[in-house]
């Protein structure tokens, strides 16, 4: 006999809502339009966090206390003892269910939708219909990660109903570490907008740039390449290095010794989403500088994909095997000095912009969506649930 249900999603994430435009927005925002979504999002010092929750449509966002990671070393170092993570938990275990209580969503009609392996020894705790990984990267390849963030990785991994990863090692990785059940879904862009704003026109704080631009856009975050940025804009002395988007904290005083140094790097700022593709659109050569470390070998960076869909072309570092696929499309290099001479190819050659725009067609965020929303039908039909 059929159960029926009511699909409620509750996303434990990593990120928050209102931050940059990432995977988990996308995915969320273009699920069924019946389908209701709690999203938790981290507590972010220096940012708003709202506490109580605030709708936008059919979507709850909320901050909780949940950590991503630990820069500061006094929490590092207090959340090292076990008793402290026991107690920290069992207040989050209450702080949750207040939260499920205020916004309709307790209960055991739910799908937990986890990106944040913090909340792994809770969610043994909270009953669910189903709960799938999305290993969007390394989890435990970030700067600060504590030793036994490890132990919270494997059990929310080993206990998810099944995995979804952004790439083909972390793929590997995750069924070399037993979870039976796991499905390459990358991330995307939202092809047709970006196609379609792409050409609406440059921008006035673009056109006023000498020519020619090679922009970066993204978060200028600890993986960041501050050392190949450094000498792209040593090398060209008369074009415009511009960067797009938010930098972190700990990297504001490496890029304003950098923008002081060389004189020709303009920082625009974090752009709205619907209006991003017209700064990329105008950038002659786009850039992504991203340390090869083993956090960034296993990753699916989203501005591989939203450059593309512009048609610009694009050099980027060698940070994962995955893109050796793409050299037909795209300009790879493995050294700065690599990185420089790609960038002057690409100014003069240019790029097959239809094959590139055809990359990105077939890596929209609809057809992600797709996979996700498929492979959770699936699985609430094996456990007898169907739908109202």
């Amino acid at each position: 006999m059929t159960q029926r249900f009511a699909v409620k999603v509750v996303c434990f994430s990593e990120i928050q809502w209102k931050y940059t435009r990432t995977r988990k927005q996308q995915i969320l925002s273009r699920l069924p339009h019946d389908w209701e979504v709690l999203f938790l999002s981290s507590v972010v010092k220096g940012k708003p966090n709202n506490f109580l929750p605030q709708r936008e449509g059919r979507i709850i966002h909320v901050c909780v206390p949940v950590f991503k990671n630990f820069p500061q070393k006094t929490v590092r170092a207090l959340f090292s003892f076990p008793p402290m993570r026991f107690i920290w938990n069992i207040i989050l275990y209450v702080w949750l269910h207040v939260i499920f209580l205020l916004t309709g969503f307790l209960g055991r009609d739910r799908i937990c939708y986890v990106s944040n392996i913090y909340y792994a020894h809770i969610l043994r705790f909270l009953p669910r219909t189903l709960m799938f990984y999305d290993c969007n990267d390394d989890h435990l390849a970030f700067p600060n990660t504590p030793t036994w963030a490890e132990g919270y990785y494997r059990r929310l991994a080993l206990s998810a109903d099944f995995a979804i990863a952004v790439s083909p090692g972390l793929v590997d990785k995750l069924r070399a570490l037993g979870v039976p059940e796991v499905h390459l879904v990358g991330n995307g862009v939202d092809y047709e907008l970006f196609n379609r704003i792409a050409g609406s026109g440059i921008p006035d704080e673009m056109e006023r740039l000498k020519r020619p631009i090679i922009g970066y856009s993204g978060v200028v975050a600890p993986w960041f390449d501050f050392d190949v940025f450094d000498h792209v804009a040593e090398s060209f002395p008369d074009a415009s290095i511009v960067l797009l988007g938010p930098v972190y904290d700990i990297r504001r005083e490496e890029l304003q010794r950098v923008m002081e140094a060389r004189g020709n790097i303009y920082h625009l700022g974090t752009k709205p989403y619907e209006e991003l593709a017209r700064y990329i659109a105008a950038m002659d050569v786009c850039i992504v500088p991203l340390q090869m470390n083993e956090l960034m070998r296993l990753a699916d960076p989203n501005k591989l994909y939203e450059h593309a869909a512009t048609g610009r072309p694009i050099v980027t570092l060698k940070h994962s095997e995955g893109l050796e696929s793409l050299r037909d499309i795209i300009y790879l290099a493995e050294t700065k000095e690599e990185f420089v001479e790609q960038i002057r190819y690409a100014l003069n050659a240019g790029v097959d912009e239809v094959k590139l725009k055809e990359f990105a067609r077939r890596s929209s965020w609809p057809a992600r969506v797709r996979e996700v929303t498929r492979l959770i039908l699936e699985d609430l039909r094996k456990k007898g649930y169907h739908f109202s």
